[in-house]
Order: structure tokens, then C-alpha cells, then sequence
């Protein structure tokens, strides 16, 4: 990870002119960039690097802005390329995504309260050892469902991700697996003779050279290299293992194969074969309540039981689509409804006294929950309200009355307004 000095230099034990609110969003950004751990607030709060997170995707949100896609309420977060232990970015750069960056969107994903759902969108054959273990630990621990949709690869380390979700999608072309270890050992020594250079290596510690380019492998080292990576294979199957509830054995018996769609199910590695579009519908119609999987039947076997799991006998995509959208058509006059008592009760909060501009503009930020505006507003300094009640608030927000405007409208007006109001407030701070 980078250390950037030079922002360290400028932000730490420097005098600041920020508003005290902001000044932690601000210090929470920089906490993966330059290693902070904690952040202290002065009335003796501390955040640690979860909760710095979280603060984040509460203020992004506020913004409009999100580091995935949201789609029917489902985070897609893509794992792209060859994986690495720490990238020191959300986004692959040059061909690698980092384990961290990840872990960042996925701790978004979370604590966003928009979000019903995970859909890992994966295309990668592998990377690093270091780090992998960690995030599928995270994954498998995640209170909100977890898909993977392999897109068109999941291999190795990118498949150790992938088997910690609740379920595993192929497409049909699709390939998964490879559950094994590699390593190299380059041997340059006939190369340097050739060219006359001598290497001779000063050390302490009969194993510290072990491995060393400048001479032949030997058949000791050789050996104990092969016991690590087998020690690693094991860890690997034991965690594909248990997130998909399959024997051990059977696992290493794949003697690091890759599978292609069908196939894939067959052996137990995935669940079901479908294109992208048809697994985020899929997801989205299970998270509705007409079928599929959710955290509380996570890891269920993939083997003779697979006719009893009613998220197995996924609904056609026309069906589906239907069922949207005669959801969309029966909830949206309680949609509207939900939607002013949702902003009546941010404007009406206890921390919303003296902080009306503020107020309204979080509450006229879509998703923005009660509870995070509040939590949002105690970091802002108070501001009169120029006495103004909550329903002249409410009448300044200009909020429609319940189904005076169509679903589409509303969101447009709401999004030109909150960017409005925002961009007054960023002004004000």
C-alpha cells in the first residue's frame, strides 16, 4: 500500500480550516491511504477502520455516490483481473484488483441501507495467496445475502471468493475451479556462468536463501516448498469445503480441474447456469420473497438436495419481470407514503434542531434512512432555523403529497433538488 507522504505531510499537525463535521469524513477517506487506524473525535468518540468505513457510505450516499452499482437493490461488485493482497485502490489498475478494494466495497455494500443484497460479478483467474483467506472470511460472514456470478471466470483464488457466497452462478460458457497452489522458482545460475558473473550469497540461517535464483533448486528445498503449498491446498479445500457444504476429499479429488458451466454444477462447484441479467433477476425476485436463497439458509448442499431448495427452480425471466413490475405498480402509493414519512421523521429528528438546511437536505437524499441522517446531522454545527416549524420545513423541501406525481418524476425532482441543496451546503461548510 502506498504510504502518501506528501498528503501525510500536509494534513497531519498542520491547522486546517474544515468544518468539524466534514473534517471526519475527510480524515476517514485518508485512513486507507495513510494507515490510520483510529480516529478520535474531539468529544472522545473513537472510529475504528469499520466504523470510519461506514461513515463513508453514509456521506457518499448523502451525495448520490457509491463505489458499486445498485440494481433492484442488489451492490454488483466486480472482481475483475489478477487479485493482490493490497492495491491501495477500489478500481483494477493496469490488470490487478486488490483485496482491499474489495473489502472496501463490499464494507460499503453492507452498511448501506439501500442495499438488500451482494452479486459478485467475477472475472479472474487467480492472484495472491496473501489476503484471500481473510475477505472469504468476510463474505461468509456477511449479514446480507451473498451471490457469485462467475463472468466469465472463476478460478483459484478469485473461486476461494467465490465459495464463500450463499450461491454460485455459471454462465453457460463459464469456467470455475482450479482449487490448487502453484509456485516458481526461476533458476539463473547457467545464464550468469555464461556471462561470466559470480553471485556469492552471505547470510545466517541454514533455510535463509532457500529458494534463491543464483543456483539449482535442490531436492531438500524443493521438497519443503512442496509441503507448504500442499499445507495451502488443504486450507483452500477445507474453505471451498464448508462454503459449499461438500466433504473435504471430494474437493482435493478435483485435483485442481476447471469446469465449464454445467459441468460446474454437476461436481458441486455452482448451482445453476444462467446469463448475468437472468442471476441479478434471479437474486432480485429471491430477495422479494418469491423464492431463492437468503442468509438464513446459507450453505445448503449442493448434492441430492438440489429439487428440494425452492431457489433452484428459478422463475422464467419474462414471469419475473411481471412480478416486478406488478410489485412496482401495487407499492407505489405506499412507496409515496413511505417515502414523506421517511422525510418527515429526518426533519422532525432531535438532531435536525438547528441544523434545517442540513436536514433537508439529507432527507431529500433517496435511502438516506432516519437513523443515519441523525447520525450524520450530530457531527454538523447547529445553525438557526430561523424559527421555522417542521411543517414550513417540510413545505420549503417542497414534498409532494402522497401520489401527487409518478414514481419516475418524483425520483428526478428529488435528485435535482438534493443536488441543489448540497451543493448550497458544501458552500456554507
Amino acid at each position: 500500500m502506498k504510504n502518501y507522504p506528501h498528503i501525510a505531510a500536509r494534513a497531519l499537525n498542520r491547522p486546517l480550516l474544515l468544518e468539524p463535521g466534514y473534517a471526519r469524513f475527510f480524515f476517514a477517506a485518508l485512513s486507507p491511504r495513510i494507515n490510520i487506524a483510529s480516529l478520535v473525535l474531539p468529544d472522545g468518540q473513537t472510529f475504528d477502520r469499520d466504523a470510519m468505513a461506514g461513515s463513508l457510505v453514509a456521506f457518499d450516499a448523502a451525495r448520490g455516490y457509491r463505489a458499486y452499482d445498485v440494481q433492484n437493490g442488489i451492490a454488483v461488485i466486480p472482481v475483475d483481473g489478477t487479485l493482490v493482497h493490497k492495491n491501495a485502490a477500489l478500481d483494477p489498475v493496469s490488470g490487478l484488483q486488490g483485496y482491499d478494494g474489495i473489502e472496501a466495497k463490499f464494507a460499503g455494500a453492507l452498511a448501506d441501507p439501500s442495499v438488500r443484497g451482494i452479486l459478485l460479478d467475477m472475472d479472474s483467474p487467480g492472484g495472491e495467496v496473501a489476503g484471500v483467506k481473510d475477505l472469504a472470511a468476510k463474505i461468509a460472514a456477511s449479514n446480507k445475502p451473498v451471490w457469485a456470478h462467475a463472468n466469465e471466470l472463476a478460478a483459484s483464488a478469485c473461486y476461494w471468493l467465490a465459495s464463500a457466497a450463499d450461491r454460485i452462478i455459471v454462465s453457460a460458457t463459464a469456467e470455475v475451479g482450479s482449487i490448487g497452489v502453484l509456485m516458481a522458482h526461476a533458476d539463473y545460475s547457467e545464464q550468469l556462468q555464461d556471462e561470466g558473473i559470480k553471485v556469492t550469497l552471505i547470510y545466517a540461517g541454514d533455510t535463509k536463501v532457500d529458494g534463491n535464483p543464483y543456483e539449482p533448486l535442490p531436492e531438500t528445498v524443493r521438497a519443503s516448498f512442496q509441503a507448504d503449498i500442499e499445507d495451502l491446498r488443504l486450507l483452500f479445500a477445507q474453505s471451498v469445503a464448508q462454503g459449499r457444504n461438500m466433504d473435504v476429499q471430494a474437493v482435493i479429488d478435483t485435483q485442481a480441474r476447471v469446469y465449464r458451466g454445467a459441468a460446474a454444477v454437476d461436481v458441486g462447484l455452482a448451482d445453476d447456469v444462467m446469463p448475468f441479467s437472468d442471476a441479478l433477476q434471479a437474486f432480485s425476485t429471491s430477495l422479494s420473497g418469491a423464492g431463492g436463497t437468503t442468509t438464513g439458509s446459507r450453505r445448503m448442499s449442493t448434492q441430492g438436495t438440489r429439487a428440494e431448495q425452492p431457489g433452484n427452480d428459478m422463475i422464467a425471466s419474462a414471469e419475473a419481470l411481471r412480478m416486478a413490475e406488478d410489485a412496482r405498480a401495487e407499492g407505489a402509493v405506499a412507496g409515496a407514503h413511505a417515502e414523506r414519512e421517511r422525510i418527515t421523521a429526518i426533519l422532525n429528528h432531535a438532531e435536525a434542531a438547528e441544523r434545517a438546511e442540513s436536514a433537508k437536505t439529507l432527507a431529500l437524499s433517496p435511502g438516506m434512512t432516519p437513523e443515519n441522517a441523525g447520525a450524520l446531522l450530530a457531527t454538523f454545527p447547529k445553525a438557526s432555523s430561523q424559527g421555522r416549524t417542521v411543517a414550513q420545513l417540510a413545505e420549503a423541501a417542497n414534498v409532494a403529497p402522497d401520489g401527487a406525481a409518478p414514481e419516475a418524476d418524483r425520483k428526478k425532482d428529488f435528485a435535482a433538488r438534493t443536488a441543489a441543496l448540497w451543493k448550497q451546503h458544501g458552500s456554507a461548510a
